[in-house]
């Protein structure tokens, strides 16, 4: 999981842009990944392929952070879901883009 530095201006006032460079903290989760439908978009010298995962953990992931694995980066699709069974441990979902291309 990669969690954005906000960035600041020259000011030292916040702004809406946010930094997930080397800078970034990162943390290990555990989790399941499983892959979803994808698209092909086709423009202008450019074929982007865009997929769509779905993440099961037990540790929150936020709409702000990235997830990444096996080489990729993942976007976090809207805001994770929390699950609460009652017989059952919480876990969060969260929908999740690649693309590439």
């Amino acid at each position: 999981m990669i969690t954005p530095v906000e960035l600041r201006d020259e000011y030292d006032n916040p702004t809406t842009r946010l930094d997930y460079g080397t800078t970034a903290p990162r943390r290990r989760i555990r989790g399941f990944l499983q892959p979803g439908d994808s698209t092909t978009q086709a423009e202008p010298g450019r074929q982007a392929v865009t997929g769509q995962w779905f993440a099961f953990t037990h540790d929150p992931i936020h709409a702000r952070e990235r997830v990444e694995h096996g080489g990729r980066v993942f976007l976090v699709d809207g805001e994770p879901e929390r699950w609460e069974p009652r017989p059952g441990r919480v876990h969060y979902e969260a929908r999740l883009i690649c693309v590439e291309g």
